[in-house]
């Protein structure tokens, strides 16, 4: 069976993140068994993981990394040329120390991860990949003096070149991208933008809809065959496949999520629940369908508590919430 290492290696991380889609990890399965050594590769890699005591989040019981970050080091011609070869032989190179897993705990600020990219060859590349959990957020200083404050649930992927920053990006985050001559690009599941210097974030949760909110400097965002300018102050919000929406951008809405505050305007439980999801990491269940037709406007304050936030949201017909394991189920009364 021929794959991307490269995928292969996200697959891992999302699986031991607990990020995994059901596709995903069904693709994860159908590598592992028709390859042995990368059976052996995510054998070994979840022993690691389990050795230094890396727990998937539980509700109320968050004893775990906050972040997971998987590194892979720089590879050189010889091992690009390998890669194009069998994928047991490229596995042979992974098992041999080409790249490496690395946990580290979470930042706010001050002491930040830091990815360190080496240019010693300006023809090698590396390739980093954070992925935060849910209810967990970090920051990430780059070696370009790039940082990215990233929210719950949410992949970064970096790889930078001698001429082009690219990275990958899918979930909430707020970029404050570093002045340079070399691009920097940033591909989203629906949207690519393109910066040389500002600060922005850019919102990929609901499914289809890319949101950049530009707090300075001027980007670039190609979809659909066109090219949107985005100005300071500005809002963009793409729809795959069919409108962009260009507004004034309140910034203070936008990110608000770094305080731990995400507002709602107008919105159903249905909007709301995958909300409290990312920031509470729990799983909720609206079990009352007549509670779909009302819609709600507010806030929801991460420091105050799921059952708080719960009872806050205001609604004609009382709410009745019941926890079942980890699953919180939502009624009426």
């Amino acid at each position: 069976m021929l794959y991307d290492f490269n995928m292969f290696l996200d697959l891992i991380a999302k699986k031991l993140a607990g990020s995994i889609s059901p596709d995903e990890e069904q693709l994860l399965s159908d590598i592992i068994a028709a390859d042995p050594k990368a059976a052996a590769i995510y054998a070994d890699e979840s022993a690691l993981y389990r050795s230094w005591h890396f727990k998937r989040p539980v509700a109320g019981k968050h004893k775990h990394r906050d972040t997971l970050k998987v590194v892979a080091v720089k590879s050189t011609k010889h091992a690009r040329r390998l890669e194009m070869m069998r994928a047991a032989a490229v596995l042979l190179l992974i098992i041999s120390g080409i790249c490496f897993f690395h946990y580290g705990p979470p930042t706010f600020g001050g002491n930040n991860s830091m990815l360190a990219l080496p240019f010693d060859n300006m023809e090698d590349t590396a390739i980093h990949t954070v992925i935060t959990f849910r209810g967990k957020e970090d920051s990430v200083s780059l070696s370009d003096g790039s940082t990215v404050r990233i929210n719950a649930a949410s992949r970064l992927r970096v790889q930078f070149s001698k001429d082009k920053r690219k990275v990958d990006f899918k979930g909430e985050a707020y970029f404050k991208v570093a002045p340079g001559r070399r691009p920097f690009v940033i591909n989203t599941p629906y949207a690519t933008i393109e910066v040389l210097g500002t600060e922005f974030n850019v919102n990929t949760y609901d499914s289809g809809v890319t949101k950049i909110s530009l707090v300075k400097g001027k980007i670039r965002v190609r979809a659909m065959g066109k090219d949107i300018i985005v100005h300071a102050g500005e809002e963009l919000v793409y729809t795959h496949g069919s409108t962009f929406q260009l507004r004034a951008c309140t910034c203070n809405v936008a990110l608000a999520w770094q305080h731990g505050v995400c507002h709602f305007f107008n919105e159903d439980l249905n909007a709301i629940a995958p909300r409290l999801e990312r920031l509470f990491d729990t799983c909720v269940v609206i079990d009352d369908e007549r509670l779909l037709d009302k819609r709600y406007t507010g806030l929801i304050d991460k420091s105050i508590g799921l059952m708080a936030n719960i009872n806050n949201i205001p609604a004609v017909t009382k709410l009745d919430c019941r926890f079942s394991g980890d699953t919180l189920h939502i009624a009426s009364k």
